[in-house]
């Protein structure tokens, strides 16, 4: 004789949590989007612009003073260490200097200028 078996099926967290999701994502295109879409672009595009600029003047800081510190470094004594810390600061230096002005300082592009605005 065969016994009947009773499955329980438990719902699931995940399929509220992209409901919720769907919901914000409807409400910010009904609410936000059609009074503040157009400023949107610039205000995304000028955050990623000041944490690049925050970053490259961090690096460039600090291979600046990786430069001097194995410049002192050679003069004292340890030729080794001071050319490799110097090598390194140049190279932190570099790259810092891309993040700020990637047209003027590591530019592998020869072309001209792309035109400001809409294109």
């Amino acid at each position: 004789m065969g016994k009947d078996l009773i499955i329980i099926e438990k719902s699931s967290k995940k399929s509220k949590a992209i409901f919720w999701m769907f919901f914000g994502i409807i409400g910010f295109i009904a609410i936000y989007f059609p009074f503040f879409g157009p400023n949107l672009r610039y205000k995304t595009g000028s955050y990623i612009s000041n944490t690049f600029n925050t970053l490259g003047t961090i690096l460039v800081t600090i291979g600046a003073l990786m430069m001097i510190w194995g410049l002192f470094t050679l003069f004292c004594g340890r030729a080794g260490g001071g050319v490799k810390m110097m090598l390194l600061g140049f190279v932190i230096l570099f790259i810092g200097g891309w993040f700020l002005a990637p047209s003027l300082i590591g530019s592998t592009s020869t072309g001209r200028e792309v035109p400001q605005g809409y294109h």
